[in-house]
């Protein structure tokens, strides 16, 4: 019963507010309501045009930051990857132009990148895991050091690497790894550009893809950890880059970070997608050559910035 006075009330006392309103627009304050519409629309177009004009300035300022390090710093990563062959990875769905920009900017450091390797999202479908295992099984050869505790994926990783790269620069393409593409490409996990290696390469990076909507569990991201370990593990070094949200919940390098055992030996730089971000990863393949590895970049990059041995020291 109250509820139902309460209804009662709130109508009538609306139909009271409109009767108001006629009375009042007929009278005294006639014109007085389309001049406040008025000023506020003026108000609202004002706080329109200052907001673009942030976006603007903001734009502005992004533009001169990655001009500056394009620009001015441009030179701090020649001859760092010198004589290096590096694979480029992209993880299912990773962004083709950053893949381009971290091709680019590895070449223009001295690196070659030999290949280009574009893994399928059945690579990592927990509907495919029999046939991932069993094509793990028939590729693993005598040559191919396999720790005892090692996951299928980590396996996969290092045969992987078996066929595009080794720990040692020179090595080229013989028949195990060419029967190791063929294994890989024939059942679909994965593509090659170009088709055939002639040279294996020592270091990998892998490009991270966004993480998906909605944000997955960060342990949907175990097996790609794994293979990247697997990587590592069969090359001179690996390193995986992304943009920032790939570092936050749901994305693969907050996996990755969350993992000691893999974010001891692989590394990894969450600004991939900035001029700063992609010498960063020079620098850090570059680290990774020597034998050491961190976390770099803007998100719970444990290792701050860049490499410490291209850090400004502190006097």
């Amino acid at each position: 019963m109250i509820d139902f006075r309460y209804h009662i009330v709130s109508i009538v006392a609306i139909f009271f507010a409109l009767g108001a309103g006629v009375v009042l627009g007929a009278g005294p304050l006639k014109g007085t309501g389309s001049e406040l519409v008025a000023s506020q629309a003026e108000r609202d177009r004002q706080q329109l045009a200052d907001a673009r004009a942030k976006l603007d300035e903001a734009k502005a300022l992004d533009k001169y930051r990655d001009d500056y390090v394009a620009k001015v710093t441009a030179g701090l990563t020649d001859g760092k990857l010198a004589g290096k062959k590096i694979v480029l990875v992209t993880m299912p769905n990773a962004d083709g132009d950053l893949a381009n920009q971290l091709t680019e900017e590895l070449e223009t450091a001295g690196g070659q990148v030999t290949t280009r390797v574009a893994l399928d999202s059945k690579l990592f479908d927990a509907g495919q895991r029999q046939l991932v295992e069993q094509l793990v099984n028939e590729l693993i050869n005598a040559d191919i050091q396999i720790p005892a505790d090692s996951t299928t994926y980590q396996r996969a990783g290092l045969i992987l690497a078996r066929g595009l790269a080794a720990k040692e620069e020179g090595k080229a393409a013989d028949p195990e790894s060419t029967k190791i593409l063929s294994g890989l490409t024939g059942s679909k996990l994965l593509s090659l550009k170009p088709s055939q290696i002639k040279d294996r390469a020592s270091l990998v990076v892998v490009v991270a893809a966004k993480p998906p909507t909605p944000v997955p569990d960060n342990s949907t991201y175990n097996d790609a950890v794994d293979f990247a370990e697997g990587l590592d593990q069969g090359s001179a070094g690996a390193v995986v880059a992304g943009t920032p949200v790939t570092a936050e919940n749901g994305g693969l390098l907050k996996a990755l970070r969350s993992d000691s055992d893999a974010a001891k030996i692989v590394s990894s730089v969450d600004v991939a997608d900035i001029p700063a971000g992609q010498a960063t990863v020079v620098f850090s393949l570059a680290e990774q050559a020597g034998g050491k590895a961190g976390q770099y970049g803007a998100v719970d990059a444990k290792n701050g910035v860049a490499p410490s041995d291209v850090q400004t020291k502190d006097n």
